[in-house]
């Protein structure tokens, strides 16, 4: 029997979140400027044509996946400012879901293409532009309404705002990169990041 419309897209959907995937484990290995779009395509189990039928290029991949992990940083933010209690309650919710995420697979390999997309001057160009415009809520800058409002209950001690938040986010990274080089790594409790607030 010949699919579906909605079975064509399905499939389609399907086939590139495959390739999204295997793009976000090479460029995690190999960075972007070193990886081919046959290396995707070898680690998604397709052809090197079936992967240009998706996707026009690896630049067009790398962008959407910094897309991908800018959106899924912005949603813990969001979703901190949803919960119940004080400021300091929710930054410590927060910690704790991005500490747990760091032991899952894609999560941890997302913000290495976040790291990527912020330091290296060879990723593509609409990569830049997006890291520069109104679109793009960096996490430090979400942080801070956060962050002052625990300053003004007390609760959080009154230090530069954007330092705390940088300070915050250098130690998510750190753990983040030694999680990558040392599966082993010992995550902390939140408690101990949380110090930084205190």
């Amino acid at each position: 029997m010949p699919r579906t419309e909605i079975q064509n897209l399905e499939l389609r959907e399907q086939r590139r979140e495959e390739i999204l995937n295997a793009a976000l484990k090479v460029f995690s290995r190999r960075g972007m400027v070193a990886t081919k779009i046959s290396d995707i395509a070898k680690e998604a189990h397709l052809s090197h044509g079936l992967v240009y039928h998706y996707f026009k290029s690896k630049e067009e991949i790398f962008t959407l996946l910094v897309k991908r992990a800018a959106e899924s940083s912005g949603q813990i933010i969001e979703r901190a400012h949803l919960q119940d209690g004080t400021a300091l309650k929710k930054l410590t919710w927060m910690t704790e879901q991005i500490l747990h995420s760091l032991s899952e697979g894609q999560q941890i390999l997302l913000f290495l293409i976040m790291i990527q997309a912020s330091t290296s001057d060879a990723v593509p160009e609409e990569v830049k532009q997006f890291l520069t415009s109104e679109e793009f809520k960096s996490p430090v800058s979400s942080l801070i309404p956060l962050i002052v409002e625990g300053q003004q209950c007390k609760e959080i001690v009154q230090e530069n705002p954007i330092k705390l938040a940088v300070s915050y986010y250098s130690f998510i990274q750190g753990f983040a990169i030694n999680k990558l080089q040392w599966t082993q790594c010992p995550i902390p409790e939140a408690e101990l990041i949380m110090k930084i607030f205190k």
